[in-house]
């Protein structure tokens, strides 16, 4: 059952039983009315009768003795008025009702008008048919009031309801509607569709913007995973065309010298030790990912580690100048390899991308609760447009050159994988023409 369905069913049960309770209390209030008049209608019959039945014959009753209620005498000659209601002297009892009236009870008997009836009293008093009753025009007139006053309310209640109705749709059902058939265009394969935004702070209008913010979040990571897979094939297409075309020229014969067969074992070995770094560094960028990869934290003496980076960049690049620069001894609780691995992922990242004259300077501060790893470069810089995209997987400002030198174009990735697996940031910023400096931001201590 919808959820428009079980609000409808509620406000019509809520409207039957406000009508109910309202039939309820106006036929109570009725019995009380008619109660009330009954019992005026007796007092003043027993003193009619009390007046009828003494020496004197009853002569007439003025509205101070009798107030609403009408007194008569049915005779041979036909009906005599004694006393007349005050606020309606012409009332006159029906004749020939009167003649077939039980005595002693009390009976209702239409008027010679037709419009309003009496609550009467017949009793013999000295062979007289004396009847004795009381008009029911207010009642008949408090009836229709309270008729006419529930109708209103009930008009009022039932237009409330639809107005409570309407607003419920529009802000709540029609917003999870709408909601549900996007995840139905979604499901379908029609994934540009979205929620119509709607205005307001209501449950419904959030559930529809983090729909939305879900869907392109969806979206945004489907074109990464696909720029991803496409980036990864084209990086491993490269080294496996060239595996495939030296097992094809040994097939073929071709390799006819010793240090052709050499050669191609040398270029082969190349690009296999290139695939299997790749495949290296998707495994551990999926691993951190995972938090697969446990985080052994420990004191780390920073002063050390960064001594440690320069001197194993300057083992590999003896012709390089590599400063290492603390301004206080600073010890981390971090995991010494792998923060070791995304220095160094900087640190060769600088070595490789600019020329031998450039110095590269290692230098670590305390910025309030956080140290800054920074490792800065007096090479060409990096033009504006790709600082934003420098961190990606497999992006490179220039692809040719990177490829060459044995890049995958993980590094930096990997880099800002294990920050963030720190609780931590990377950063770069770069000046043409002036250099470049990543940052690693980490907290001093474990959250």
């Amino acid at each position: 059952m919808t959820l428009r369905r079980r609000l409808l069913i509620a406000a019509v049960a809520c409207l039957v039983v406000v009508v109910g309770a309202f039939v309820f209390v106006a036929q109570r209030q009725v019995g009380i009315l008619n109660d009330q008049l009954d019992m005026q209608v007796t007092l003043v019959a027993d003193r009619v009768l009390l007046l009828a039945s003494g020496d004197a014959s009853p002569g007439p009753f003025t509205g101070a003795d009798t107030g609403e209620v009408y007194a008569g005498a049915v005779t041979d000659e036909g009906l005599i008025t004694f006393a007349v209601p005050a606020s309606t002297p012409d009332l006159v009892p029906d004749l020939s009702a009167l003649q077939r009236a039980p005595l002693g009870v009390l009976i209702t008997i239409g008027t010679s008008e037709g419009g309003t009836d009496m609550r009467a009293i017949v009793q013999i008093v000295d062979d007289r048919r004396l009847v004795v009753g009381q008009s029911t025009a207010s009642i008949d007139e408090a009836i229709r009031s309270l008729w006419l006053s529930g109708m209103i309310a009930t008009v009022a209640i039932a237009a409330c309801f639809v107005l409570v109705g309407w607003w419920v749709n529009r802000l709540g059902v029609r917003p999870i509607r709408d909601a549900t058939e996007v995840a139905r265009a979604i499901t379908a394969g029609r994934r540009d569709e979205r929620v119509e935004d709607t205005t307001g702070n209501t449950e419904a209008a959030t559930l529809g913007k983090a729909i939305n913010l879900m869907l392109d979040s969806t979206a945004e990571t489907e074109g990464r995973l696909r720029s991803f897979v496409a980036d990864a094939s084209h990086e491993l297409r490269t080294p496996l065309t060239s595996l495939m075309g030296y097992a094809d020229l040994h097939r073929q014969g071709l390799l006819a010298s010793g240090e052709a067969v050499d050669d191609a074992m040398r270029r082969i070995r190349g690009e296999a030790g290139r695939m299997s770094m790749i495949v290296e560094h998707l495994f551990v960028l999926a691993s951190l990912d995972e938090a697969a990869v446990p985080i052994e934290r420990q004191r780390v003496d920073v002063a050390q580690l960064l001594g440690d980076v320069a001197a194993d960049a300057g083992a590999a690049h003896p012709d390089r100048v590599i400063e290492v620069d603390t301004a206080a001894a600073v010890e981390l609780e971090a995991d010494r390899d792998l923060l070791l691995q995304a220095v160094s992922v900087f640190v060769s990242n600088a070595v490789v991308h600019t020329p031998v004259s450039s110095t590269v300077s290692l230098a670590a501060r305390v910025d309030g609760s956080s140290l800054v790893i920074g490792v800065t470069d007096s090479g060409p810089g990096i033009a504006q447009e790709h600082l934003g995209r420098l961190f990606d997987r497999f992006y490179r400002v220039d692809p040719g050159r990177a490829r060459s030198q044995g890049g995958s174009g993980l590094g930096l990735a990997i880099a800002r994988s294990i920050a963030e697996a720190h609780g931590g940031t990377v950063a770069v910023a770069s000046t043409v023409g002036v250099g470049s400096t990543f940052q690693l931001r980490l907290p001093l201590s474990a959250a």
